[in-house]
């Protein structure tokens, strides 16, 4: 089917041809659930849902911009065709979806505002200073032979002055890191820029990701076979690919070498 579509900064009228994707299923999964690639999948387009899923949406600049191309009438599916029973007027959808992104926004503004709180407050706490014990001299008592000379005893070596303790916000982060190592496969800066995007900070991020302490390497090689499982790729597309998820040429190089190429 066809259809006369006008574009929204005017100019004339082009006709286009209507799919079956539905213009609203696919705004509101790009809304709800963007992150996930699932409007992708909708629309068949499987190969950039799938790039879309395990990057969470793109760190949200994929997100927000599938979401305007669907509210702008721009989306198409996989065989170039626009979405059927668009309305006329989409300034409900606009409303709609402003108004989810601006909760989402200040949620996140609270949570962050609380977490930085509660660091805070536990920066108060301070280690206590280790003492260092004095040396003692132990001097023999004078006799009538010649003088001995003073035996001096070794002082103890000072106490480990005491580590600060970990914050709440250290301990969530660390937490977060491995709930996302359980069911998916990241480089180091990858995981500490996903964590950043949950709102931690960079400090804190990279604070949880080291305390975990993964196999880079392993992570590589997870990586990989992830892809191949997926999609087909060449031995030098797939070592580009792992490098530019954030591992390192020789992480990478692993991770190739152990599915085979």
């Amino acid at each position: 089917m066809a259809e006369t579509y006008m574009p929204p900064s005017g100019g004339e009228s082009v006709t286009r041809t209507v799919g079956t994707r539905n213009f609203t299923t696919a705004w509101l999964l790009s809304l709800l659930l963007g992150t996930l690639g699932v409007d992708r999948f909708y629309l068949g387009k499987v190969g950039t849902g799938i790039l879309k899923l395990i990057t969470f949406g793109g760190f949200g600049i994929w997100y927000l911009v599938d979401l305007i191309l669907i509210l702008t009438g721009s989306a198409t599916d996989k065989s170039g065709h626009t979405l059927a029973n668009q309305p006329a007027s989409k300034a409900r959808a606009w409303i709609i979806s402003g108004a989810v992104l601006a909760f989402l926004l200040i949620l996140s503004a609270i949570n962050g505002a609380n977490s930085g709180s509660r660091v805070a407050s536990a920066g108060n706490d301070k280690p206590v200073a280790a003492v260092t014990a004095t040396a003692e001299v132990q001097v023999e008592k004078p006799s009538e032979t010649p003088t001995p000379t003073p035996v001096v005893t070794e002082p103890p070596a000072p106490a480990e002055p005491a580590q600060p303790a970990e914050t709440i916000s250290q301990r969530n982060a660390k937490s977060k890191a491995a709930d996302y190592l359980r069911f998916m496969s990241f480089s180091r800066s990858g995981l500490i820029g996903q964590l950043e995007f949950e709102g931690f900070s960079t400090d804190d991020a990279t604070y949880g990701v080291d305390a975990i302490g993964p196999n880079w390497d392993d992570q590589a090689a997870k990586k990989a076979q992830d892809y191949l499982d997926t999609m087909s790729f060449s031995r030098q597309g797939l070592l580009d690919q792992l490098i530019f998820e954030g591992f390192t040429p020789e992480q990478a190089e692993y991770g190739v070498s152990y599915v085979g190429y």
